[in-house]
């Protein structure tokens, strides 16, 4: 079954083609592609994952031609003029 498996970071990216055997999870593909050698801080245990951008669990059975994404933590800086408007 072809599927894939992307990460981004900043402005880079890394998108992975993969060709498993049936049934594979999203977990499964993860594992079997090669985002965790080249992000090695990357935690299914902190960080999200999902299926064309709508979050799914690391049990979740894949379909052909799906796209596996895991997602960094959104952190928010506040803005220093944010109070300015009060």
């Amino acid at each position: 079954m072809k599927i894939s498996v992307a990460h981004a970071r900043g402005a880079k990216g890394n998108w992975y083609q993969l060709d498993l055997p049936e049934p594979v999870t999203a977990q499964e593909a993860l594992q079997a592609s090669p985002v965790f050698h080249h992000y090695p801080d990357l935690d299914l245990a902190t960080h999200r994952i999902g299926i064309f951008g709508k979050f799914c669990t690391p049990d979740t059975v894949l379909k052909e031609g799906d796209r596996v994404e895991i997602y960094l933590p959104v952190t928010r800086q506040p803005d220093e003029d944010e109070d300015d408007d009060e």
